[in-house]
């Protein structure tokens, strides 16, 4: 059974696991990532980062830094806004049911920590997540044909998602605590915070993972074997736009 990490997208120890997440799946150890919703007070068009946030998140960074091995890198910018997670988890959630997780929180964790972008916002996320989405195996054809992470509301799409999602929150309640990443590992107590990142560590150390990793591009969109010309697409086949369209975060 894979080790299960609950985690956050506005939280900077969830993004170095993320990128830890990563290396360790490459070299073949999976870590079963649950995404959840840290802040619910947060309201919908996030909080600006203040100085005094900004103090706190430098500090947080920094402390990163020192836990960084040789050869890892956390490259971040500021973001303006601490952002309510509630749709990313929501795409997430999606993405998860769509065999496209990994790609998803890749996405949305570069969104924030290097581009700034809202990730609390569906419009933003559709345009965003669009490329795995409809890479993925969703049967379900706002996903399918469209690309749509999230509903316009923020909220899952499908039934499926909305499960996990209900799972996922309900699990983590029960752990008892609001430190993240929390990690589970067998039968063991949780380990939270810094203590989920030397478990993460260790297993790159004990594996040889390699921490430069050159993945594919998560945004990128399905392959078409024909190219519709723009004419087309812009009368009648406007899900067929993705062929014209560059990577959202290029």
């Amino acid at each position: 059974m894979p080790a299960v990490l609950y985690a956050d997208f506005t939280s900077p120890q969830c993004y170095l696991a993320s990128r830890r997440v990563d290396a360790l799946a490459v070299a073949g150890i999976d870590v079963d990532w649950r995404a959840v919703q840290a802040d619910a007070q947060i309201g919908a068009t996030g909080r600006p980062v203040d100085p005094a946030t900004r103090a706190v998140i430098d500090q947080q960074m920094a402390a990163l830094e020192r836990l960084l091995l040789p050869g890892e890198l956390l490259p971040w910018t500021l973001p303006p806004v601490v952002c309510r997670t509630e749709a990313a988890v929501s795409a997430y959630a999606e993405g998860y049911e769509a065999g496209v997780g990994a790609d998803v929180r890749r996405l949305l964790f570069v969104a924030y920590w290097l581009h700034g972008l809202d990730i609390g916002s569906p419009e933003v996320l559709r345009k965003l997540l669009a490329g795995p989405i409809l890479r993925g195996r969703s049967r379900s054809s706002p996903l399918r044909d469209y690309g749509y992470a999230v509903s316009a509301s923020g909220a899952p799409i499908t039934t499926a998602a909305w499960r996990r999602l209900q799972h996922w929150r309900d699990t983590w309640t029960r752990l008892g605590t609001n430190d993240l990443p929390a990690l589970l590992v067998d039968d063991e107590p949780p380990r939270t915070g810094e203590e989920a990142l030397r478990w993460l560590e260790k297993e790159l150390v004990a594996t040889g993972a390699d921490l430069q990793l050159d993945l594919p591009d998560p945004a990128r969109y399905p392959v078409a074997r024909v190219r519709p010309s723009m004419d087309w697409v812009s009368r009648v086949g406007g899900s067929w736009a993705y062929v014209w369209m560059p990577s959202p975060l290029a």
